[in-house]
């Protein structure tokens, strides 16, 4: 089986099954697992697709965006079906990627592109197909509709949450100076790495704070954790999307995590304040360590 991210006509099980029974893809069975997003990409109407009378989706990058979709799990028939339906290899092109569950994990799988061409209007009968698939899986349609006025959308993920020298007062907290923040906390575990702190996935609670971050900050923000762009795994952190509880409700904002903070001592408040000797640890790692390095 294949895992496979949908962002378009495919998250509809009407328009899948009707090209499937009407090409004679017996036995194709594409299974929604859960939706998922997929980090630094946004739609765009930038493709012709006859058989749609209009434009078709497509993904672009966009660093700090982030487009909604499902993650499926597709079987053999099934990943015939999709290479047909979106015109593989020829039109589009398998491409590899890693998704953001809605817990935070990341998953490698893979979904189709194309090469870009100028904004196509969309046929209103694609966009119904489009905004049916969406809702039957709880997707916004904001981002869909603004690429299909070729406009740019709002922000998917318009905030960060840090829980350790980023925040107010910290020894980092320069990088973020001026931006708005509030309380936040999320589900997740606080270890203690020395000058910093990491978090992973896991059973706690971990204080910080949202910040509202401006696009062109993120790619800054990566840079500073030693993250992969695109929420890929490898780095010293990882870039992922999590719920946060703040005064204003809940919030889902980015959120740098440590796949091997569990090697790590585990602060048992979940409050990186709470380490008395913080500010010194910093300032002892950043006498020996070059300032492009921490």
């Amino acid at each position: 089986m294949t895992l496979y991210f949908g962002y378009g006509s495919n998250l509809d099980a009407e328009d899948w099954a009707g090209f499937c029974a009407r090409r004679g893809f017996a036995g194709a069975r594409l299974e929604p697992l859960s939706t998922a997003l997929l980090l630094d990409e946004a739609l765009a109407f930038d493709r012709f697709a006859a058989s749609r009378q209009g434009g078709a989706l497509n993904l672009r990058p966009a660093p700090g965006q982030a487009v909604e979709g499902v993650l499926f799990e597709a079987n053999d028939a099934a990943l015939a079906a999709l290479d047909a339906k979106e015109g593989a290899p020829f039109t589009c092109r398998r491409t590899p990627c890693h998704v953001v569950l809605p817990d935070g994990t990341v998953r490698a799988a893979m979904t189709y592109r194309a090469a870009p061409e100028r904004f196509h209007r969309p046929h209103p009968h694609y966009l119904s197909v489009v905004r049916r698939g969406q809702a039957a899986h709880g997707i916004p349609h904001a981002m869909m509709e603004a690429a299909a006025e070729d406009r740019p959308a709002p922000l998917t993920i318009a905030h960060l949450f840090v829980y350790g020298t980023l925040m107010e007062g910290e020894a980092n907290a320069h990088h973020l100076a001026g931006l708005p923040r509030l309380p936040g906390r999320i589900r997740a575990v606080l270890h203690d790495v020395g000058p910093y702190p990491a978090v992973r996935l896991g059973e706690g609670e971990v204080r910080g704070e949202v910040v509202e971050l401006p696009l062109e900050r993120l790619a800054g923000m990566d840079a500073l954790e030693g993250a992969p762009p695109g929420g890929a795994p490898g780095g010293h952190y990882r870039r992922s999307v999590l719920p946060v509880a703040t005064p204003r409700g809940v919030l889902r904002a980015y959120v740098y995590l440590m796949e091997e903070a569990a090697r790590f001592p585990r602060i048992e408040t979940g409050d990186w304040r709470s380490k008395p000797d913080r500010l010194a640890a910093w300032a002892a790692y950043a006498a020996r360590t070059p300032e492009a390095e921490r």
